[in-house]
C-alpha cells in the first residue's frame, strides 16, 4: 500500500518502531541524570538562549515547563518574564492539542495532565503560538536537518505547523541528544535551531534562512494581536516584571548567528 506521500504503509511502521527505539534509549540515559546535572544543564541553556539577540528582541516567546529528566527550563521561564517578555507557556487539551496561556510568575501555574504544569490563567487558543516571536521546543533528540524526536503524542507538531517560517523554533537539548539521524515522517514538523549546555546555539537545516539574515515576506500573523491578561500574581516580596510597552515585538527575529 502506497500513501499520498509516497511512503508505504512497512515505511511508516519501520519509522515508528525506530522512532520507539530511539525514544526508549535517550529516556533511559536522561533518566541516569541527578537533579544536579539537570540543573545545571538548564542554567547553561538558560544562558545560552538570554544571549541571543533573536531571543532577547522578542517580545512574545512561546516556552514550556520542564518536567521529569527534560533540561530544567524553570529558571529561564522565569528570567524571560522578570526580564519583561510576554510568555506563554502550552496548555494541553484533551486531544492532544496545545492551547496557550500567559505566565504570570511561579505562582500562576497550577497541576495539569500528565504531571505538568500550566499556567492558570484564561487560555489563548491554539493558534497564540502562531503570534509568538520565538518558540522554544521540548526534544529527545534533533538531526543537523532539524528532525526532532518527541515524546510520541504529536501535541508539538500540531502547533509547530501553525508557526511562520520566519519564527525561530529552538529545540532544548542535551550535549548528547544533538545525533546525526532522527527517523521522521510527512508529519513531523523540524525544528530550525538547538540549543544545548556545552554546544550553545546549533544552527540546523531550517534555519539557513535565518542565519543568512534574509528577508522573505513575513506571513500574517493570525488574529491580531494577544490581548493582555489579568493582573500579575507573583510569589511573596518578589517583585513583577517592569511594565509591558507591547505584547508583540516590532519586527520578527531572524537572526541566529
Amino acid at each position: 500500500m502506497i500513501l499520498a506521500s509516497g511512503s508505504t504503509v512497512r515505511d511508516v511502521a519501520g519509522i515508528k518502531e525506530e522512532k520507539a527505539a530511539l525514544r526508549a534509549r535517550l529516556l533511559a540515559a536522561r533518566a541516569r541524570l541527578s537533579a544536579g546535572q539537570r540543573t545545571e544543564a538548564g542554567r547553561a541553556i538558560r544562558d545560552a538562549l538570554l544571549e541571543r539577540p533573536e531571543v532577547q528582541m522578542a517580545g512574545t516567546i512561546a516556552a514550556y515547563y520542564s518536567v521529569g529528566a527534560e533540561p530544567d527550563t524553570r529558571g529561564l521561564v522565569y528570567a524571560l518574564w522578570k526580564r519583561g517578555s510576554y510568555v506563554l507557556l502550552p496548555v494541553l487539551r484533551p486531544g492532544g492539542d496545545l492551547d496557550w496561556a500567559s505566565y504570570e510568575g511561579p505562582d500562576s501555574l497550577v497541576p495539569g495532565p500528565r504531571g505538568l504544569r500550566e499556567p492558570g490563567e484564561p487560555p489563548r487558543g491554539v493558534d497564540a503560538v502562531a503570534r509568538a516571536d520565538a518558540v522554544l521546543v521540548p526534544a529527545l533528540a534533533v538531526d543537523r536537518a532539524g528532525n526532532r524526536l518527541g515524546r510520541g503524542g504529536g501535541s508539538y507538531d500540531r502547533a509547530l505547523a501553525r508557526v511562520g517560517p520566519l519564527v525561530p523554533l529552538i529545540a532544548l537539548v542535551y550535549d548528547d541528544e544533538l545525533i546525526d539521524h532522527v527517523p521522521a515522517d510527512r508529519h513531523d514538523v523540524p525544528v530550525r535551531a538547538a540549543v544545548s549546555p556545552l554546544a550553545g546555539i546549533t544552527v540546523l537545516a531550517g534555519g539557513e534562512v535565518l542565519a543568512r539574515g534574509d528577508d522573505p515576506p513575513e506571513p500574517p500573523r493570525l488574529g491580531g494581536p494577544i490581548p493582555p491578561g489579568p493582573p500579575c500574581r507573583t510569589p511573596c516580596g518578589i517583585p513583577g516584571p517592569p511594565p509591558r510597552l507591547g505584547m508583540i515585538s516590532s519586527r520578527r527575529s531572524r537572526v541566529l548567528i
